[in-house]
């Protein structure tokens, strides 16, 4: 079995993933359900309800804002995320990353400072990319 060159860059083409809208949207029908049976006036439990449609909505567009079309990284170059914009971005990326069963989570810092946190699920990308992802962020990326 041939292994890929460390040195080869990787390019992982990202989409928004099923599982974690899924799981967000689990989260707040699970709450309105449960606003619905508390033993409230009807206009408390409909505030409430309201709320935790409102929070439903702004959680769905900061998902998709927060979801970069394409994560890069290669030797010349470093780490370059696309966002859902398509502007092209320089990071270097943080030491702390969780990588998780179903999912991996790297935190990147732009060049004057500000922090982005990337969360991939398994169906956000391709599995070989992902892999790759992970052994990068496990062992380290060489420096350019």
């Amino acid at each position: 079995m041939s292994s890929t060159p460390y040195g080869e860059p990787l390019e992982i083409e990202i989409r928004p993933s099923r599982l974690i809208a899924t799981l967000l949207f689990a989260t707040h029908v699970t709450a309105a359900v449960i606003s619905l049976q508390l033993p409230l006036a009807p206009l408390s439990r409909l505030v409430i309800f309201l709320a935790i449609l409102g929070s439903l909505m702004w959680n769905v567009v900061i998902f998709w804002r927060r979801t970069p079309r394409r994560l890069r990284w290669s030797l010349e170059d470093g780490w370059r995320i696309t966002d859902y914009r398509g502007n092209n971005q320089a990071m270097e990326l943080m030491p702390s990353a969780h990588l998780g069963s179903w999912f991996v989570i790297a935190h990147f810092k732009t060049p004057s400072g500000k922090r982005c946190t990337v969360m991939l699920a398994r169906d956000s990308c391709n599995p070989e990319g992902l892999r790759r992802l992970r052994i990068m962020l496990k062992y380290g990326a060489q420096k350019s």
